[in-house]
């Protein structure tokens, strides 16, 4: 077995599905027309403590990965692997020793050099992932496909063998994993038959054939290069010439032989070429992240790899310059700015609608999540507590065959929170219980928030009941409470900034104003459809 090229974790490890890409990549070498991108798609990522059901679909990770993440070299958009990625970032590994290890293949990727090298190995394997799916065309001779996708295995273990040498991260495994490839018997034989077709060379073969005329073994014992063969016929017209005194009076074909010849090759190298498939996976995390950084540079933002804090109540979480790349996908500017919650804090968010609140939570959601799985994070400056789930929950709109209501469906909602929630989890509640009337709603928000303070997980809280948020700030003893509002400048326009306190208003007057809902402008409208109505019907009263 050649040496592991795992890049995301610090204990090498067989990560692909093996016997499901196995038969799926022998029948794509065999035919053509197989699909390697699902099975590539459900490659381990490894175990963790976070519980996908929890944060997955209110954060919106599909849309992240969809319309955040993307990959492109030299200029050229390439196609991401979608299904793996959201598989990566919905399981954050459980110690930070692993992000510790995929930070280190970051730094050592600042090198351009060697970045360009990655994207290389990159493109060459999406190329042949490409050519083992394509369906040839029928003029297409089948055994020079097969000596085609080897021949492009063969430059791409070569590349990784001498592009990655020195390199002090995991990166130095790409090396190790080609140089084992290189040592093996299976590309020895791999070189002798692509050196045949290169170079005339001889091959001695040990045949058994069954009564029947089929072969049932074949063996190379020796090969040799003939720089003087005068045999100037086709490439496999000269591969059979070899054996035809040989073989003479046995009742199978040249192809036969030739595409034994070609198979047995191709169980040879099999293990490194699921192994390349397995590496091409990892570049595409470190890649994406890069394309990231890469995205945020261009509108002017700075991402970061940030500093891991132990789960410690003393510790605080800080970020500076954060800011929300979902709005990449809106053509919208992000506005960064700065954040800090203490290790075991409630946060109650308060402000007028649009003042950047739900935005705000999801960034926050969003960067501790990066961060845990390793890639750089929407911030300027970072240092994260480390935390064993994230349990999201943001405004959406209830599906129309819902069997509960919004308010039967937040209420579950609180229910799956205490059902899961940790000590040391970081909780995101965007407008809490806004689904019911004040008074109910208050009610549950209280009790929400006293049951939060027994586990003294970090939570950000969202919410338009003003008053109600007054009062908590005011006479509620809960320990590590905390109050921010959406600032505003002079012309009460929200500069998508966050201050202590409690918002005293939610702009309702000054949006209704804004929009023309007032009892001026629609009073208005309403004497206008009476006189238009009372037109239309004046030739009839007559």
């Amino acid at each position: 077995m050649p040496t592991v090229p795992d890049l995301l974790f610090p204990e090498p490890s067989v990560r692909i599905r093996h016997r499901e890409l196995s038969d799926a990549l022998t029948f794509a070498f065999a035919t053509g027309g197989a699909t390697l991108g699902p099975v590539l798609a459900r490659t381990s990522v490894g175990d963790s403590d976070f519980s996908p059901d929890c944060f997955a679909r209110d954060l919106f990770l599909k849309d992240f990965v969809h319309d955040c993440l993307a990959l492109a070299i030299a200029g050229e958009p390439r196609e991401l692997n979608e299904g793996y990625l959201h598989r990566v970032l919905t399981h954050p590994p459980r110690d930070r020793a692993t992000v510790e290890h995929r930070h280190a293949v970051f730094r050592e990727l600042t090198d351009p050099r060697l970045r360009a090298r990655v994207e290389h190995a990159w493109v060459a394997l999406d190329q042949l992932r490409k050519n083992l799916e394509a369906t040839p065309l029928a003029r297409v001779n089948p055994i020079h496909r097969r000596l085609e996708i080897l021949r492009q295995f063969k430059a791409i273990i070569e590349y990784l063998a001498h592009g990655f040498e020195g390199c002090t991260s995991a990166l130095r495994l790409v090396h190790d994993f080609a140089s084992s490839v290189l040592d093996s018997s299976g590309w020895a034989d791999l070189c002798v038959v692509l050196d045949h077709e290169d170079h005339f060379a001889r091959i001695d073969l040990s045949i058994r054939i069954g009564y029947d005329g089929q072969i049932r073994a074949l063996e190379i014992v020796r090969a040799e290069e003939n720089r003087e063969n005068p045999l100037h016929q086709s490439q496999l017209r000269r591969l059979w010439d070899h054996f035809i005194a040989f073989l003479r009076g046995h009742a199978f074909r040249e192809r036969e032989i030739i595409g034994r010849l070609v198979e047995q090759v191709f169980d040879g190298v099999e293990p490194a070429l699921l192994l390349c498939f397995q590496l091409m996976t990892d570049c595409e995390f470190y890649l994406v992240g890069l394309g990231l950084e890469a995205e945020s540079k261009a509108r002017a933002l700075t991402v970061c790899l940030p500093e891991l804090l132990p789960s410690d109540p003393a510790e605080r979480t800080v970020l500076r310059r954060l800011f929300n790349p979902f709005l990449f996908a809106e053509d919208r500017p992000p506005v960064p700015c700065d954040l800090e919650l203490a290790g075991s804090s409630l946060v109650i968010v308060t402000g007028p609608n649009s003042g950047g609140k739900t935005r705000l939570l999801q960034a926050v959601a969003l960067a501790q999540l990066l961060g845990q799985v390793g890639l750089p994070v929407p911030a300027e400056r970072a240092r994260l507590v480390w935390t064993d789930g994230i349990f999201v929950s943001l405004v959406q709109e209830v599906a129309s065959d819902a069997r509960e209501g919004r308010l039967g469906t937040e209420l579950l909602r609180i229910r799956r929170l205490f059902e899961t929630l940790s000590c040391n989890s970081l909780v995101i509640l965007d407008e809490l219980c806004s689904g019911t009337n004040p008074s109910e709603g208050e009610e549950i928000f209280e009790l929400v928030v006293e049951l939060l303070e027994q586990l003294a997980p970090r939570a950000m809280i969202t919410t338009h009941f003003l008053q109600f948020a007054g009062r908590l700030a005011q006479e509620l003893p809960v320990a590590g409470l905390t109050f921010l509002q959406a600032e505003l400048d002079d012309h009460f326009h929200p500069t998508f900034q966050f201050v202590p306190g409690v918002a005293r208003t939610s702009l309702a007057q000054q949006t209704a104003e804004r929009l023309g809902v007032t009892r001026e402008s629609l009073a208005a409208l309403v004497k206008q459809r009476c006189a238009e109505h009372a037109r239309r019907h004046e030739p009839q009263a007559r």
